[in-house]
């Protein structure tokens, strides 16, 4: 799949910048044993947690060169020590010469490949070319994103050192195997608030196991969020925070976190705000402790007011059966309803609802448009243009509707009904099958159509005050190569899904970490909705026939049949 240069990467740059970062980070050593790794099909993990420094990660400890090796073994040799960071890359260094080895920039990022189909050519005796098709990136700020490229040739030279061969020109970074990265590399979301502090908004990153870990992750919060994010969330750390020493102690599973004196701008409940974010941001298990220029301060945690880190939603499915909407009991087919508001929902005959956190709002799609439902109030009429998509609604309440043939036409409707056009990102875009809210309020996801091929996209919502302003520019996701997109959810805070009718006829699912991998799970004959819960495991699928689909093992299973509708959560508070 290619992605037009209005829609941008996985990345902490803009568009114009993906090929050049693109170029960079696959110029990077490549390893050149064939090896398996990172799923491509099965469950999407956000990795394991990042060591910290009383519980190291394994040790990685490639051979040495050895005395009169060729070009190609110490190529060979360089290429796998690369792939071990302890001691600033010590190892993969003694491969280079003297007047390299400190130029030589291993940070620059990691290209991962699955290790086969490289080729080394030798194009003269002090120069080789090797080839790399690579899957994916990691910047050098710990961004990821999956790629789909071409083979490309890296360029390494060769000078005798007291008769040793040695390289003296090599690409910045390195190129690891899928199998590797997932030993070498772990996943940890950092942590940003939304506008108004009311949740922490994840921004995944990829970092080296080990002792540096915690010090990377705090630099990464203290950087600030991916540039995708950038005017959508909030950090509570004034501006030119940094760490004294580019170093974050762990003592007794207790981080140390000694700043400048710029964060001695913050008040007491910034302070507050600053501990935890940071204690969000990093492994679990660790605790924290900020002081300011070595001084010690007293900061307590947040009690009122203290943020939502991962919403969650009523782990029960929410549905349309017959004449009843409500909860669907864990077992059997009893049906809960919600007082003052099932009854009217029931009564529109709808054919999508997304209901509020705190359970007491719904937005609902019915034959003459879109509605907002109030528990215990007339459900007003919001939208009446034809062709409606499923609405979502945010948590303060503003509805977002759009027609599935305009995607253009986007309104969002505050609580008091007043409707302002939101100007979106994707003008390419044809048509648009799904547009959902994330439980935080700050993302956005799409699927759309650009008449020949289907975009699952990400973005950033802007605010002012808790009034929609705009949306940023969108991050291309995968989408499952190809076929129709049919719908589109969010699984928790950091994975999302889209479902695909393949041209075969079946359909696909494939689940998106933000930030991570793609993997493309089983998915039931016949599915047309899509609903997640709490976990990828908790996915649920409405079929055309009206059956309830639930995961079952390795496969699935129905639930419940007789279902018209399969309804959207946004959280149980709020």
């Amino acid at each position: 799949m290619t992605s037009p240069a209005r829609f941008h990467t996985l990345r902490g740059h803009g568009s114009a910048r993906v090929l050049p970062a693109l170029l960079v980070a696959i110029s990077l050593a490549v390893g050149l044993g064939a090896c398996t790794g990172i799923p491509r099909d099965g469950v999407v993990h956000a990795g394991n947690d990042i060591a910290p420094d009383d519980n190291p990660a394994p040790v990685f400890l490639p051979a040495l060169p050895q005395k009169d090796a060729s070009t190609e073994s110490i190529l060979r040799g360089f290429i796998d020590a690369s792939s071990s960071p302890e001691n600033n890359y010590d190892i993969a260094r003694q491969f280079l010469t003297p007047a390299f080895r400190s130029s030589w920039d291993p940070t620059v990022g990691v290209t991962v490949d699955n290790g086969s189909g490289r080729t080394l050519t030798v194009i003269e005796d002090s120069a080789t070319l090797v080839a790399v098709t690579p899957l994916a990136e990691v910047d050098q700020s710990g961004e990821y994103r999956e790629v789909d490229a071409s083979p490309v040739p890296l360029r390494y030279e060769f000078q005798q050192i007291g008769g040793q061969w040695r390289i003296s020109a090599a690409p910045n970074g390195t190129v690891i195997d899928e199998n590797t990265f997932n030993d070498v590399f772990s996943a940890q979301p950092v942590y940003f608030y939304d506008p108004g502090f009311r949740f922490l908004v994840p921004d995944l990153r990829w970092f080296p196991r080990g002792a540096s870990a915690p010090t990377k992750l705090v630099n990464a919060v203290l950087n600030g969020p991916s540039a995708w994010l950038d005017g959508a969330v909030a950090t509570a750390f004034p501006e030119g925070s940094a760490l004294t020493a580019d170093a974050v102690q762990v003592v007794r599973r207790r981080a140390m976190v000694d700043l400048n004196s710029e964060a001695l701008n913050a008040d007491r409940q910034a302070l507050q705000r600053m501990k935890a974010q940071l204690a969000a941001s990093l492994p679990a298990g660790l605790s924290v402790e900020i002081t300011i220029d070595q001084n010690s301060q007293a900061i307590d945690d947040l009690e009122a007011g203290a943020p939502l880190v991962h919403p969650r939603v009523d782990a029960r499915a929410l549905v349309l059966r017959g004449a009843e909407f409500g909860f669907l009991a864990a077992t059997g087919q009893n049906i809960t309803v919600l007082d003052g508001l099932s009854d009217t929902i029931a009564q529109l005959d709808p054919s999508a609802v997304t209901l509020a956190s705190g359970q007491g709002v719904a937005a609902v799609l019915a034959n003459d448009g879109v509605y907002v439902v109030r528990a215990g109030d007339e459900p007003k009429l919001l939208d009446s243009r034809a062709g409606l998509l499923a609405p979502s609604i945010d948590n303060d309440r503003f509805v977002w509707s759009v027609p599935a043939n305009d995607p253009s036409a986007l309104v969002v409707y505050s609580p008091a009904g007043e409707a302002t056009v939101l100007t979106t990102p994707w003008p390419e875009a044809t048509s648009i099958t799904a547009l959902k809210i994330s439980r935080d309020g700050a993302r956005i996801i799409a699927l759309l159509g650009t008449g020949t091929e289907t975009r699952f996209v990400v973005a950033s919502i802007t605010r002012m005050g808790a009034a929609p302003t705009g949306i940023g520019a969108p991050v291309l996701l995968a989408s499952g190569g190809g076929g129709t997109g049919l719908d589109a959810t969010w699984i928790d805070e950091l994975t999302v899904a889209s479902l695909s009718a393949l041209p075969s006829g079946e359909t696909r699912i494939v689940a998106q970490q933000i930030g991570g991998v793609s993997s493309v799970l089983e998915s039931p004959a016949s599915s047309r909705f899509i609903v997640g819960s709490n976990s990828v495991r908790d996915l649920r699928a409405l079929t055309d026939t009206g059956n309830l689909e639930v995961q079952r093992g390795a496969g699935w299973q129905a639930r419940i049949d007789g279902v018209t509708l399969l309804a959207t959560q946004q959280g149980i508070g709020g």
